[in-house]
């Protein structure tokens, strides 16, 4: 509940502070000092805590509010979901539109830290403008903040019609992985049936260990092509090294061997060293088939992210989704440590948007470390949360950044390369859908963003 501030003992010291703190809003800077006198007089001051709602979207306009300490959070609900507008600061106006227009409130303003703020009824909006420099102020800020709103409202638009162009693409690439899957274990059984002529040779394959020195190697081919040679086989040598390289012991072979007719001794080894190529080129086929398959999965809850609701999340299987899907943005020389409680962590939540907090944090840090540095992702259960660290030892963040790190549109990357909303949006899944904290920090050559989700809302 907001609290105004009680009366103090000494109203003119008190409204001289409260008009020097107006005067630092651009909306107030130019009004003459007897308008300013009489605003702060008629206005008065609400704290907030952190967490608490200003103003609610929807409610009808009574009144604009002026930021005189801590941070606001500007959200509004778009397609189900909340989205982070914009935060404000010390001397920001907020309110200001719905109160001109007499409509009801277009977003949700919270308070992101303990808050202060100066209500201003609508009887004062008339008296601000009449002066010419108040008024350019309030257009000017009111126009900045429509197109704010308006950018990220289109980029939140785009990204959901993003998401279900993917979950098409995603049904698309799932069906033949699953396919190529299906068709690599019936293709091993095939190789491996009881009827097939070259079952018996097949079977001495991992019989001695494969030898890694090239002399010792050499010496197996010898003595492979001596057996080979014995048997009648004929151009035994040339199939020698591959036998080698499937550990095939001489003794065991030449006893396979005087097992079977001379005239297709031949034929099975060379069969039982193609039987060997295929198998290994299944092998890499079916690695193939569940990479894609793990991607598919890494990427479906971010797709079909309208269709999910609250649900117990693993936080661990989340984290390596991430990861798999970043996989390919790990800079050469760069070291990857993942640290993960020993014990299964989860919370209750949505599983897309933590999945899309995971990887904002994670491309942020692969983007800053310095090449041969090192990202680590490390979670610790407590009692009643779980702690998500991503660390990265690249350059320190400035301060002047680190206070900005999380308002919409700021980025420090290339022209191209950021939108500014990683972090915002980011926040916004964990502090107002999952009632959790995300804080970044940068000090003693780590910069660590750390999210604290609670187990249960």
């Amino acid at each position: 509940m907001t609290r105004t501030a009680p009366d103090a003992a000494a109203p003119d010291a008190a409204d001289a502070d409260v008009a020097a703190a107006l005067r630092r809003s651009r909306l107030f800077e130019h009004l003459p000092e007897d308008d300013l006198a009489a605003l702060a007089d008629a206005s008065r001051g609400v704290d907030l805590a952190a967490g608490e709602v200003l103003m609610a979207e929807g409610s009808p306009p009574e009144a604009m509010y002026v930021v005189l300490e801590g941070d606001l959070e500007v959200s509004r609900e778009v397609g189900g979901s909340e989205v982070l507008l914009n935060v404000c600061g010390a001397g920001d106006l907020v309110g200001e539109l719905g109160l001109a227009h007499r409509r009801p409130r277009s977003a949700t303003v919270r308070a992101r830290t303990p808050s202060r703020v100066q209500r201003i009824g609508a009887d004062a909006l008339d008296r601000l403008l009449t002066h010419p420099a108040s008024a350019r102020a309030m257009l000017l800020a009111a126009t900045r903040r429509l197109d704010r709103e308006e950018g990220l409202v289109r980029q939140h638009e785009r990204m959901a019609a993003l998401g279900a162009l993917s979950a098409g693409l995603l049904h698309e690439l799932n069906n033949p992985a699953a396919a190529v899957q299906r068709g690599v274990a019936r293709l091993r059984t095939l190789l491996s049936g009881d009827d097939d002529p070259d079952a018996p040779l097949r079977a001495l394959a991992g019989a001695v260990p494969v030898p890694d020195d090239p002399l010792a190697r050499g010496d197996a081919e010898r003595a492979l092509a001596e057996v080979l040679a014995a048997a009648g086989v004929d151009r035994g040598w040339a199939v020698a090294p591959d036998l080698v390289r499937l550990g095939v012991d001489p003794a065991g072979l030449a006893a396979a061997l005087a097992a079977l007719p001379a005239a297709g001794r031949g034929r099975a080894v060379r069969g039982l060293a193609r039987s060997a190529e295929v198998a290994a080129l299944l092998e890499e086929v079916a690695a193939g088939a569940d990479q894609l398959s793990r991607i598919v999965s890494g990427v479906r809850p971010l797709a079909y992210s309208s269709d999910q609701s609250l649900a117990d999340v693993d936080v661990h299987a989340s984290l390596q989704q991430a990861l798999v899907l970043l996989r390919h943005k790990v800079p050469p020389g760069v070291r990857v440590v993942v640290d993960l409680d020993p014990r299964p962590q989860t919370v209750q939540g949505w599983a897309a948007d933590l999945a899309l907090v995971w990887t904002n944090l994670l491309d942020n840090a692969l983007a800053a470390v310095d090449p041969d540095g090192t990202v680590t992702v490390r979670t610790r259960g407590e009692d009643d949360a779980v702690v998500v660290d991503v660390e990265d030892t690249g350059p320190p963040v400035p301060p002047e950044v680190l206070a900005r790190a999380f308002d919409p549109f700021f980025t420090t990357k290339p022209v191209g390369q950021g939108t500014g909303l990683g972090l915002a949006t980011s926040l916004a899944v964990v502090a107002q859908k999952h009632r959790g904290r995300l804080t970044l920090t940068s000090e003693d050559g780590v910069t660590r963003a750390r999210v604290v989700l609670p187990r249960r809302r």
